[in-house]
């Protein structure tokens, strides 16, 4: 038996932008680059926010449609981060 290939840094990662699907028309595919921008954002989240940014990221980026730069994508993390992200009280 083979073993399974773990996917090489440079591979592209995708998002299941379904959450009834399992099928491959709601994939967003993301670079490396890209990837990193997403999880740093999601880092600055509480747990429980997480599935909120990412449904919010998704939705935006479909109405972008498939081809989004990273700086479309940063755009993007921005817009759905706002009011998920507590700010330390004065």
């Amino acid at each position: 038996m083979a073993a399974e290939r773990s996917p090489a840094p440079s591979d592209a990662i995708a998002i299941d932008t379904s959450l009834r699907r399992q099928d491959h028309r709601g994939m967003l595919a993301l670079s490396d680059s890209q990837l990193r921008v997403v999880w740093a954002a999601t880092d600055r989240l509480l747990v429980e926010k997480r599935g909120v940014f990412l449904g919010r990221l998704v939705a935006q980026l479909q109405l972008r449609g498939s081809r989004f730069t990273t700086a479309d994508l940063e755009d993007v993390v921005r817009s759905a981060l706002r009011g998920l992200i507590q700010q330390p009280a004065a």
